[in-house]
């Protein structure tokens, strides 16, 4: 049998933004998915430090919330994408 904790949020501050994004649903988990993976590129290219992943992540979305599309078509993700991955 397995055995689950329940997840570190202190040692994993981006599990949060994670479950916000999820609450907010529409194109905020777009913009969550691009900024990961603009913040782990920059990281991996010795721009940003570890820590630094999730201030790009948070900020990207504190951005994103003045545009905010809660039924998103698939042009508004893409969008979404391309504006959180510049």
């Amino acid at each position: 049998s397995m055995t689950f904790k329940a997840p570190d949020r202190v040692k994993y501050p981006s599990l949060d933004l994670s479950y916000a994004a999820g609450r907010t649903g529409g194109t905020m988990t777009a913009a969550l998915n691009a900024a990961n993976e603009q913040a782990n590129e920059l990281f991996r290219g010795g721009k940003i430090g570890y820590l630094d992943i999730f201030k790009v992540i948070e900020g990207t979305m504190e951005a994103h919330r003045a545009d905010l599309k809660a039924e998103p078509r698939l042009d508004d993700i893409l969008h979404v994408d391309a504006w959180a991955t510049t």
